[in-house]
């Protein structure tokens, strides 16, 4: 069906070096945007990992009036009263608190509905039953790509609390 001349003229012609090709202007400005393309896939793609959400921007306090913390312990009810304040610009997705009893025993314990908004001031009543002296930590909670991240470092403590009044 074909000649050889047909085939040897498809082969010549298809690896020519004379051909025309695009310009080398054009050729940079379509590398360059390739470049920024795939520069602005992989930064928007690693940004989740990297932003919201992290520790360093988590901080809450105890709440004071007359400089006495708003912060003590209801032996008639045996529950821990305190008021914090969320004054970092991260919203904490729940609170722990954690007890440290003087015989050296630690009680992690989850407050549920205790979500704060940055700026928000909350109560909290805690349950808790224990005699003797104790100290009480609460540590922010906070969600980084939907998945919990206890901020261990920022947060509030009373060593030795006392009797509300």
């Amino acid at each position: 069906m074909f000649g050889k001349r047909g085939k040897t003229n498809f082969s010549r012609d298809f690896f020519r070096l004379d051909k025309r090709g695009i310009s080398p202007l054009i050729a940079t400005v379509l590398l360059i945007a390739f470049a920024v393309s795939i520069g602005t896939m992989i930064m928007n793609w690693g940004k989740d990992a990297v932003a919201a959400g992290d520790c360093s921007e988590t901080k809450i306090d105890v709440q004071m009036i007359d400089n006495k913390p708003l912060f003590c312990y209801d032996t008639l009810n045996s529950k821990v009263n305190v008021m914090i304040k969320n004054s970092g610009s991260t919203d904490i997705g729940s609170l722990k608190m954690r007890v440290v009893t003087a015989d050296f025993n630690t009680e992690d314990k989850d407050i549920f509905d205790s979500a704060m908004k940055s700026g928000s001031i909350k109560t909290e009543n805690i349950n808790y039953v224990h005699s003797g002296k104790f100290r009480v930590e609460i540590i922010p909670v906070i969600t980084v790509g939907g998945k919990q991240q206890v901020c261990s470092d920022d947060y509030v403590f009373v060593d030795d609390i006392q009797a509300c009044n």
